[in-house]
């Protein structure tokens, strides 16, 4: 983390009472904070999460480590039975996901709002990603 301020990685939010959550990382996600977003995640899926959307708007930084938890986590949430999806509308975040071919698996958004709707939409009825617009 960058400045004096010793920001949390992760923040976790419930967003109604059908247990969808938010869980919103900041600042780098690299080899320093990597384990604190990974726990984070997994508490989500272990507990009371029907759905896990995981919001990258606030990240810097994003490399093989992200891509790594978040396979993982996708992995957890699909053994749990819980909807996944990731927000990444900023290019240094999307643009590794798209060229490690793994936007599909995480269920790549540019909105919090796309993303819920996904993981809301009736079982079996995927939702656009909407990335036709990203450009390499």
């Amino acid at each position: 983390m960058h400045g004096d301020v010793d920001q949390q990685p992760v923040t976790v939010e419930d967003v109604g009472d059908d247990g969808v959550v938010i869980a919103a990382v900041h600042g780098d996600f690299d080899v320093d904070s990597f384990r604190d977003v990974r726990e984070a995640l997994f508490t989500c899926l272990n507990g009371r999460a029907s759905a896990l959307v995981v919001d990258l708007g606030d990240v810097g930084f994003f490399g093989s480590m992200g891509i790594a938890v978040l396979v993982e986590a996708r992995q957890r949430a699909d053994v749990v039975g819980a909807g996944f999806a990731v927000v990444a509308g900023r290019r240094t975040v999307a643009r590794p996901i798209r060229m490690t071919d793994t936007e599909d698996l995480l269920r790549l958004h540019r909105t919090q709002d796309e993303a819920l709707a996904s993981v809301r939409a009736p079982s079996g009825q995927e939702t656009d990603t909407g990335f036709s617009w990203w450009s390499s």
